[in-house]
């Protein structure tokens, strides 16, 4: 509704329409009388329009000065509501007391939201504003809200910036984590590289230790490629940690089994529950329940506008899928098309960061499912940091 639309229903409107007579003198009356027309509209010797409750008053002497008849279609707006509903008073005293209500009530916190959230959760958030007494139901004025930011920062470790504004009755928290700086290798504990997959190596680097293998080679899983045990000039060893990059050709397998008889569900209907919460309490807005057969389930929740500003009320509305389970028998074609789309997903988890160089695809029927199975050649790095455990493997004195 537009500001002018408010003014309007708070003013008090009033439809009319007139027929007959001389409907322009009727008009230019009204304009030199000072009363407003608006959502004027001519049908042949017929004039419908809007005007405000005070203007109302004078229509009937204009149409009679223009020689029209005058007929009040309706009013609306709030000096109607009044008149109609005087003499009830419980009405307004109700209304008096809702204003009120809602008026005490916004001065208390109900809603609290956390924003800038990384590796923190809400729940922790949640949990160390309720030890400082933020929390939903909590007198406004009873909240300093930097003393709360100051208390923040000690409490939780991982934040670096904080600001509680309180606006109405809603908490509103931004956080803002620290940069953790990247693990610093200790070069005082010696590693080696080994391979974590059996390969060929197609290219190295070593940024640190003594390479025992060269492009070209084929290694097994667990030999060590780049070793971290070093000879210097003078023919003694020292342990250094090991750091490469070692790209290697390696094969890879996946195996996928479809059975022929396969559980399926198809929807039977949807039961709606729409309710309301108010501090923790469902208020039912239906007498549905949920079904009885499996089903599957989706909720959603809304703010009630203005109320939920000044109290914890909310309105949820949730969705039960009705699911009746059948079995079906899965025809081997429609198996291995299963098996393929199925085979793509498990691609992405299981060769996830390698270079998929071919791939080989062997399908069998078997008695009972589709048997597909999968090889691969692919291209990725199998450089794996050991630590290294030996004696002589401790790390010289560094020299003054």
């Amino acid at each position: 509704m537009s500001i002018i639309a408010m003014i309007r229903y708070t003013r008090g409107t009033v439809r009319f329409e007139i027929r007959d007579g001389y409907i322009e003198r009727f008009i230019n009356l009204c304009a030199q009388g000072g009363v407003p027309l608006w959502d004027g509209r001519r049908d042949g010797r017929r004039y419908t329009a809007s005007t405000t409750v005070k203007g109302g008053r004078r229509l009937a002497e204009f149409a009679q000065k223009a020689g029209a008849t005058l007929e009040i279609q309706g009013k609306k707006g709030v000096p109607p509501l009044l008149k109609r509903y005087r003499k009830r008073a419980g009405l307004f005293v109700g209304g008096l007391v809702l204003l009120a209500a809602m008026g005490v009530m916004g001065n208390f916190i109900w809603q609290i939201q956390v924003s800038g959230l990384e590796t923190l959760t809400r729940e922790e958030v949640l949990a160390a504003l309720d030890d400082l007494g933020v929390r939903q139901g909590v007198w406004r004025g009873s909240i300093d809200a930097r003393d709360v930011e100051r208390q923040m920062m000690i409490r939780l470790d991982p934040v670096a910036w904080i600001a509680v504004n309180l606006r109405g009755s809603t908490a509103y928290v931004e956080v803002k984590e620290r940069v953790v700086p990247p693990t610093r290798i200790d070069d005082g504990v010696p590693h080696n590289v080994v391979a974590a997959q059996t390969g060929y190596i197609t290219a190295m680097e070593v940024y640190a230790g003594q390479a025992l293998v060269k492009v070209g080679d084929s290694v097994t899983a667990g030999d060590i490629l780049v070793s971290g045990i070093m000879e210097d000039h003078a023919g003694k060893n020292r342990a250094v940690h090991a750091r490469a990059r070692v790209m290697a050709q390696t094969e890879e397998k996946l195996d996928l089994c479809i059975p022929y008889r396969q559980e399926r569900y198809t929807l039977k209907g949807v039961v709606r529950l729409r309710y309301l919460t108010l501090f923790g309490l469902r208020i039912p807005l239906s007498l549905k329940t949920p079904p009885q057969e499996p089903y599957r389930h989706e909720s959603a929740a809304y703010a009630v506008p203005v109320l939920s500003r000044l109290m914890p009320l909310s309105y949820h509305k949730d969705y039960y899928f009705a699911l009746e389970q059948t079995t079906a028998a899965v025809p081997p074609d429609e198996a291995k098309e299963t098996a393929l789309r199925e085979l793509e997903g498990m691609e992405l988890r299981e060769l996830k960061g390698r270079e998929v160089l071919s791939r080989e695809l062997q399908g069998q029927e078997g008695a009972d499912c589709f048997l597909l199975e999968a090889r691969y050649l692919c291209r990725g790095d199998i450089s794996r940091e050991v630590e290294i455990l030996t004696a002589q493997a401790q790390p010289m004195p560094t020299p003054p």
